[in-house]
């Protein structure tokens, strides 16, 4: 039969490849390109999860192996590997950071009403992680510097159990532990910045609030800020440390890496935002 390997044109090498092999060449390369497509963001940006890509990624290179469309998955692959290796070994990713971050000029302590810290992820136990931790250590710092003594924070659970495994009992032990001064709001029952916008909106009208300073993380300042102040508040956009990877520093394969994975992510969530009329237009 023809395959994806031979194809039939004239390499036959002693008889041609059996269909159980062709069909597990088509799934390696489908997982293939899972992998090299969850390694430059590509399923968080679209909201896949990696297991179903896998499976259906796995299945329908099986079944487009033995087919005259076969090819397409070692072109897909090739593609695949050559912007990995662009992305990782060159410093093409580094001017395409520099539009998703945005970074107010500093006004006085006394024209802020408050500060304003977006969650991220939980873990099954409440515990802040990744992303979340880095803003909350920041707002917690640029709260005391810039002497606001209100922060707001939004909480997050959990989608498995979000009835035990709610962020806000570690937001407090961690606010306690680092500014224990500071006094906290809560916006619940969020699951999405747009959520987070609009809930911070709502309190800032109920407490009279109308002019706040915006944490979050680099990459995800410019649209956050943008949604608050679309939600009706002033703000004064200041993006947290980046601690998983050093964004001021491109200079290896992982940073470059993960820089281009959270552009792809915020390039597709500034357009579903525009597009829906979330963010303010440009």
């Amino acid at each position: 039969m023809s395959d994806l390997l031979f194809r039939g044109r004239g390499a036959e090498v002693g008889g041609r490849a059996p269909a159980w092999l062709v069909r597990s060449a088509g799934g390696v390369l489908g997982l293939t390109i899972v992998q090299l497509a969850a390694s430059l963001g590509v399923w968080t940006a679209v909201g896949v999860s990696s297991v179903t890509a896998r499976l259906v990624l796995m299945l329908a290179g099986a079944l487009l192996a033995t087919s005259s469309r076969g090819a397409w998955l070692w072109v897909i692959s090739g593609v695949g590997c050559t912007v990995l290796m662009l992305v990782s070994y060159t410093p093409l990713v580094t001017p395409m950071v520099a539009p998703f971050v945005r970074r107010d000029t500093a006004v006085a302590a006394g024209e802020l009403d408050a500060l304003i810290i977006l969650s991220g992820s939980v873990t099954s136990e409440g515990r802040v992680a990744g992303a979340a931790l880095e803003r909350l250590i920041s707002g917690f710092q640029h709260a005391r510097r810039l002497g606001i003594p209100v922060v707001a924070l939004s909480v997050v659970a959990d989608d498995a159990d979000p009835s035990v495994a709610s962020s806000e009992r570690d937001q407090r032990e961690l606010a306690q532990l680092m500014a224990p001064d500071l006094e906290l709001r809560f916006v619940r029952n969020v699951h999405s910045t747009r959520d987070e916008a609009l809930g911070f909106a709502a309190m800032a009208r109920t407490r009279g609030w109308r002019r706040v300073v915006v944490v979050t993380s680099p990459l995800h300042s410019r649209r956050a800020c943008g949604a608050v102040e679309h939600a009706g508040l002033s703000v004064r956009c200041v993006p947290a440390a980046s601690r998983e990877y050093a964004l001021s520093r491109l200079d290896r394969p992982e940073n470059r890496r993960l820089a281009f994975a959270d552009v792809v992510y915020e390039s597709a969530a500034m357009l579903l935002y525009a597009m829906r009329g979330w963010t303010p237009s440009q």
